[in-house]
Order: C-alpha cells, then sequence, then structure tokens
C-alpha cells in the first residue's frame, strides 16, 4: 500500500529547503546523492512500518531548495545544511541514511556531530577514495568540464541512470529520472559546482573512523560507479559496522530492489533501538 507524502518548504541557514515525509514516530533524515532529489527514497518511503517518521529533504540547489548565497557545497558544507534542516525541524537527536554523494554527507555529519546521530545507514556510499571511470572525469577538467556540462542532454542523462546507476535498468523509473533532468537542466552550474566539491572522497575516509554509532552498511553487489570493495573496507573501519549485500543490483538497492532494501534497513533499525 502506497503512504502518502507531505510536501513542504522550511527556512534553514542554509537556504529554502523542499523536503517529504511520512508516517509518524522516530525521525529518519535520508540523504540524497549527486543529481538526485529525495524522490531517490520514494520506493523507500513507500515501504515504511510504524513508529518511523521518514524525512528527505532536497539538499541545497538541488530538487525544489534553493541555497543561500553563503552555502558551500563541500562535504562538511553539506553536512551542516543537514544538520540546519534538522534544527530547523525541531529534531534534537534522528537516525541517518545517506545515499551516494548523501552516503558520503552521511559520514562527515555522523563523525562530527555524534551526539546528533543515534542510527547510521550507508547505501553505496561515496566515502574511500576509488578508481573513476574516464566519464567521470572529465567534467572535472577546468574547461572541458564546463563544455561537456552545456552538452549534457536529456538522453545522455537517461543513459547515465540505466547504464551506470542501474543494473536491472527495467526496474528504473523513467519518469523521477525525467524529472530529475529538468531540475538539473534549470541548475547545470550548481550541479558541476557540487561534483568538483566533492570529487575527492579523502575527507571523508580520514574522519570514518570516527564514527560511533551503530551502522549498516547496504551496497550493490553489480554497483558500476562505487565499487563494493568500498563497501567492504567501510566494514572494517568503522566500528562495528555491518555490510549487507544485495545480489544482482546496482549502484541504488533501495530504488532497484526496494523489497530487499527496506526488509535489510527496517530491521537493522528495530534490532538497534536503545543502542
Amino acid at each position: 500500500m502506497s503512504i502518502m507524502a507531505s510536501k513542504k518548504t522550511i527556512s534553514t541557514p542554509h537556504g529554502e529547503i523542499g523536503l517529504s515525509e511520512s508516517g509518524e514516530g522516530n525521525p529518519l533524515l535520508m540523504i540524497h546523492g549527486l543529481f538526485a532529489s529525495g524522490e531517490t527514497f520514494n520506493e523507500l518511503r513507500e515501504r515504511i512500518p510504524k513508529g518511523i517518521r521518514a524525512i528527505a529533504p532536497d539538499l541545497p540547489n538541488c530538487g525544489d531548495s534553493t541555497a543561500s548565497s553563503t552555502f558551500k557545497p563541500t562535504w562538511d558544507g553539506y553536512a551542516r545544511s543537514v544538520i540546519g534542516t534538522a534544527d530547523s525541524l525541531g529534531l534534537d537527536r534522528f537516525d541517518l541514511l545517506g545515499h551516494s554523494m548523501g552516503g558520503g554527507i552521511s559520514i562527515t555529519l555522523a563523525a562530527t556531530y555524534p551526539d546528533r546521530v543515534k542510527r547510521l545507514v550507508l547505501v553505496d556510499a561515496i566515502s574511500l577514495p576509488y578508481p573513476v571511470p574516464l566519464k567521470g572525469r572529465l567534467p572535472l577538467k577546468p574547461i572541458l568540464g564546463e563544455l561537456l556540462f552545456r552538452m549534457y542532454g536529456r538522453k545522455m542523462f537517461v543513459d547515465y541512470f540505466e547504464n551506470d546507476v542501474f543494473f536491472d535498468s527495467s526496474r528504473m523509473d523513467r519518469g523521477k529520472v525525467l524529472r530529475l533532468f529538468d531540475t538539473f537542466a534549470d541548475k547545470r552550474a550548481s550541479a558541476l559546482e557540487a561534483l568538483r566539491a566533492t570529487a575527492n572522497p579523502s575527507p571523508v575516509g580520514e574522519i570514518v573512523e570516527k564514527v560511533s554509532c551503530p551502522t549498516l552498511i547496504l551496497w550493490g553487489e553489480k554497483d558500476a560507479l562505487v565499487p563494493l570493495e568500498v563497501g567492504r573496507q567501510l566494514e572494517s573501519l568503522i566500528p562495528g559496522g555491518e555490510l549487507h549485500v544485495i545480489n544482482n543490483c546496482g549502484h541504488s538497492p533501495v530504488e532497484e530492489n526496494p523489497d530487499e532494501a527496506s526488509r535489510i534497513i527496517w530491521k537493522f533499525l528495530d534490532e538497534m533501538k536503545g543502542k
């Protein structure tokens, strides 16, 4: 059964933040990745059990959010923006789930503000250095990157999700991807700035061992963007980190196999209550 989400925009020190939320109870903030929005978690939100308030904000200059003039899209800047969102919602402590770039942001937040995060879920998290394919390195070039981003059209954007993000593209919500492209097309400069500011995950890797809360590490076996080996390294670095791999799944298990992903996530959060 689909669970309806309420949508709103809140004012924070880091910008006007659009978000959707479903359910009531223990707050769970869900942080999306690059070129994405809170819609990443639509399928997960539809499967929330009783007792969880799932909140999916759009990061500054993503989705329905805008950024303040002082916001900087660094790992720490994004982490502070999530804290600002939590503060504006009146949330003292919360569970935190981060996907892809949102995983690196979530690690940064949990390591820097340990008193705010009760439990942490990392999904195919950009967090440790790994070999980036040529397609990912080209936009980082000073002049070439701007030219490539101007040429990055709807077809290329959809192809990226079909062939890089998803292992089984038949499970991709094309309508969602097209909505993401419309936002991307309106905010290309911000997207490129965010890509360049977070292209190096070393600052995240340097503090990952400071994460002290119970941590679930969830990974798609066939992730073509961030290899499974990164997940294995995270498990060895985070005290008490627990890795679960979803077979025949790409970079976004919460979208590609939401039944299995939600089963693992809700079980973890339930078992770790009070810890």
